[in-house]
């Protein structure tokens, strides 16, 4: 092989994890069209425990150190992993409800609660893991998918004016894609139809401002074509099934990944390449954090209409970034410091963001 891997590189992993990875041709080639080509999305599919999280802990622990990580929280604990990779942590919740982690925590953690959908991205950290913990904070997945669209619905706009550019290059990493946004097979409601839309279109925009996405659901089938046509890479696991007229590689592959086990998988890179065809490729096993435990408290689309007025003053398009300094001191401080518990019920630090800060010294 003749690829060269970049000194910048190998001087941010371990000597032997970069040995591993240049010894093979599946790890030089993976290096060269995947993992330093910011905006290069993927799409990882396979059936319940087919080791899905797994491979996209392969990959993100790569990604953190190359790149800002935003992860969608499943709800599952799924995130519990993350823990692991030595990067600080930050959770974005909705405004008003609580997160709670129990357990002696091996990296710095921060909550931070987000006034309106709109924000979101605008509190990303640079350099940080960055966890959008939305779905357990919702009793309707319908109002829940309302919630995520607005979320998205400004992104491509905002990526477009440059408004991301002190965090980027990084990766958008969507865990049960299927349960964010809608396709003919799993939701037809308008909702989600429109939720799907809004994320490929967000995908579709981002590559050239150095965003990626990796989507992982339990299907092909189950996200829209647009969001599928715009990733290049493909991580296939045990169950896939996809249509030959489809994607040819997918499936000439699904026929070995009927009963592979949970820590086998190929991955198709944008070059067309694709490895493992003779025996599947080996990833390790990520495990959690021991002790750590999430508590989800309160709903955030079961707020009374008293609560929501003074948490989302309908003042425009940016009706939290808008609120009142005296606003702002009606919301009940446990919705302003939702803590962070550790083994001997200490709170941890939590900083007020400097956006805000501002707001309420203006």
């Amino acid at each position: 092989m003749s690829i060269k891997v970049a000194p910048w590189f190998t001087r941010l992993f371990p000597p032997e994890r970069v040995k591993r990875l240049v010894h093979s041709e599946f790890g030089l080639e993976f290096y060269q069209q995947f993992l330093i080509r910011h905006g290069v999305s993927m799409f990882i599919t396979g059936v319940p425990d087919s080791g899905k999280t797994q491979l996209d802990c392969y990959i993100l622990e790569w990604l953190c150190q190359l790149e800002t990580i935003v992860k969608w929280d499943t709800g599952k604990e799924d995130i519990l992993p993350l823990f692991n990779f030595g990067k600080p942590i930050q959770f974005l919740i909705p405004w008003g409800c609580k997160l709670i982690i129990r357990g002696k925590m091996p990296c710095e953690c921060i909550i931070t609660p987000v006034m309106a959908p709109e924000l979101y991205f605008s509190m990303i950290r640079k350099d940080w893991i960055n966890i959008l913990s939305i779905r357990n904070f919702f009793l309707e997945e319908e109002e829940m998918k309302k919630y995520v669209r607005a979320i998205f619905r400004h992104f491509s706009l905002r990526a477009r004016l440059d408004e991301f550019d002190g965090w980027v290059p990084a990766c958008i990493d969507l865990d049960e894609a299927h349960a964010i946004v809608g396709s003919g097979r799993i939701d037809k409601t308008d909702i989600a139809q429109k939720t799907g839309q809004d994320l490929g279109n967000s995908i579709k925009e981002s590559r050239k401002k150095k965003i990626r996405f990796i989507l992982i659901s339990q299907g092909y089938y189950d996200l829209p074509g647009i969001s599928r046509e715009n990733t290049p890479c493909y991580g296939v696991k045990r169950g896939t099934i996809c249509e030959r007229r489809d994607n040819p590689r997918i499936n000439y592959l699904s026929g070995f990944a009927r009963e592979c086990e949970s820590r086998h998988g190929w991955i198709i890179l944008p070059n067309g390449k694709y490895f493992g065809r003779e025996s599947p490729l080996s990833f390790p096993f990520y495990p959690d954090p021991p002790g750590i435990r999430l508590f989800y408290i309160g709903f955030f689309d079961a707020l009374g209409d008293d609560e929501m007025d003074e948490i989302l003053p309908e003042l425009g398009r940016y009706a939290a970034a808008a609120m009142r300094p005296e606003e702002i001191e009606r919301v009940p401080s446990r919705s302003l410091v939702p803590p962070v518990v550790n083994d001997e019920d200490e709170p941890v630090k939590w900083e007020m963001p400097a956006e805000w800060k501002e707001m309420m010294e203006s």
